[in-house]
């Protein structure tokens, strides 16, 4: 019987097999999560904030932002000096109150912490990862000053990516604030909160693709407050905590 209807079952069994492979490698995507997932996708319904001048900073000056949120205060330090548009663009957001109302609208536990977008103030959840002020910021990663081995910076260029010269840049690590993007040069408000230690395989990921500005230097418990909160959908790769996560304001004041 069998070789009567040979090519009848040779189809059958090939045709296991393949549902058997494509099971297996959606089994292993399920719950991980790529640099792709920390991006903000641009919307049209983004506001539109006039691009800030440029040098907007002090020179000289130590810049810190005390963030206000419904669960309580952090405070980050940002890095002006390995970050100086990055930097310029999100005090001059913060005093304009774009940040204000808006929601952490992404939550990866024991990566990340994903908020900034300005469409997350309005009632309807499925656009909150569509914000941005209505311009872009170029990259500030500096592969030098990162100590990129060569293997990384080929896999960067082929993304097009490319290094920024002169700028002291800040490593992905727990703690730290980077910016959300869609590709090289692209930044705009958003930004996520580093949960995980640079180690994690997902976190690791993200190097070279998304400039480092701040860094959380008072109340990091918090941090981890918010990290623990639940989610909708842990094995998604854009959970939403179940509870509202607000920024209420941010407030920039000098350092020293």
């Amino acid at each position: 019987m069998f070789k009567e209807n040979k090519q009848f079952w040779l189809y059958i069994i090939g045709s296991i097999l393949l549902m058997i492979l494509v099971m297996f490698g959606l089994q292993s995507q399920v719950g991980r999560v790529t640099f792709d997932d920390f991006r903000f996708v641009p919307g049209t319904s983004a506001t539109l904030t006039p691009r800030p001048s440029s040098p907007g900073l002090e020179p000289g000056r130590d810049y810190e932002a005390v963030i206000r949120t419904n669960r309580g205060d952090f405070t980050v330090d940002l890095f002006e000096t390995a970050a100086p548009n990055t930097v310029n663009s999100f005090v001059y957001l913060a005093a304009q109150d774009y940040y204000d109302g808006t929601s952490f609208h992404r939550l990866v536990p024991g990566v990340l912490l994903q908020g900034g977008s300005d469409t997350s103030k309005d009632a309807d959840p499925s656009n909150d990862s569509l914000g941005g002020p209505g311009y872009v910021i170029g990259d500030e990663i500096n592969w030098d000053a990162l100590d990129f081995d060569q293997e990384l910076r080929s896999k960067l260029e082929q993304e097009g990516y490319t290094s920024t010269p002169r700028v002291p840049s800040k490593r992905i690590a727990k703690y730290r604030l980077a910016m959300a993007s869609v590709g090289p040069n692209t930044s705009g408000s958003q930004f996520f909160i580093v949960l995980g230690d640079r180690e994690n395989e997902q976190l690791a990921a993200l190097t070279g693709r998304h400039t480092v500005f701040a860094e959380v230097t008072q109340n990091t418990q918090l941090i981890d407050e918010l990290g623990s909160v639940a989610v909708d959908n842990p094995l998604s790769q854009s959970p939403r905590p179940l509870e509202v996560l607000t920024i209420n304001d941010i407030e920039i004041r000098y350092k020293d």
